[in-house]
């Protein structure tokens, strides 16, 4: 298949940033609403402030801090836990992707290592942000169950297993994918 011309693959990148706004939105709203209704019915906001500069102060954490706490090195554990379900319903997922290659047949996520190399990166960045976010619920859970409302823990802690646990192992799943085409797709010279 011949490679795309600029303008179609600008119209695409267009189109796949409106269409990854869809799960950004409903994941976000789904999960900032009960955890931002917490803290503003907080009556001691000191704690959300030491809160968020210990999670802030994750998102400075190398790449190698990612690579070390990656539970596996296979892609079967991953698939195991769910991570090919996981990855339809997320930003550049599989539904994303399909909605693409209808309206644009020849549009490839990965067409050559370079690409490759960019969505690796990013990767990267959607672990930390997600692990960030992740240390910011699971303090804000245990703060609200310490504060004795169990009820808000258990939704704050909950919804931080979907909206930010299960994203971080997609990522670690997304990466070990990533390397595995890298490995085929050869280098330009």
């Amino acid at each position: 298949m011949e490679p795309l011309d600029i303008k179609t693959a600008a119209k695409i990148k267009k189109l796949a940033t409106w269409y990854n706004q869809i799960p950004n939105v409903f994941w976000s709203i789904l999960n900032f609403a009960p955890i931002g209704y917490f803290w503003y019915m907080a009556t001691d906001l000191k704690w959300l402030y030491i809160i968020l500069a210990i999670s802030l102060s994750a998102g400075v954490l190398p790449n190698s801090f990612f690579d070390m706490v990656q539970l596996s090195q296979s892609t079967s554990f991953y698939e195991k836990i769910g991570m090919r379900t996981v990855k339809k319903f997320t930003q550049d997922g599989d539904l994303i992707n399909r909605l693409l290659r209808r309206k644009f047949p020849q549009y490839k996520a990965f067409d050559q290592n370079a690409s490759l190399q960019k969505h690796l990166a990013k990767a990267y960045g959607i672990e930390k942000i997600h692990f960030v976010m992740f240390l910011f619920f699971l303090l804000t859970g245990i703060y609200a169950f310490i504060q004795g409302r169990v009820g808000w823990a258990v939704v704050i802690i909950s919804n931080n297993l979907v909206f930010n646990l299960y994203p971080n192992l997609l990522q670690q799943y997304n990466r070990l994918r990533l390397r595995q085409l890298m490995e085929k797709i050869p280098t330009k010279p």
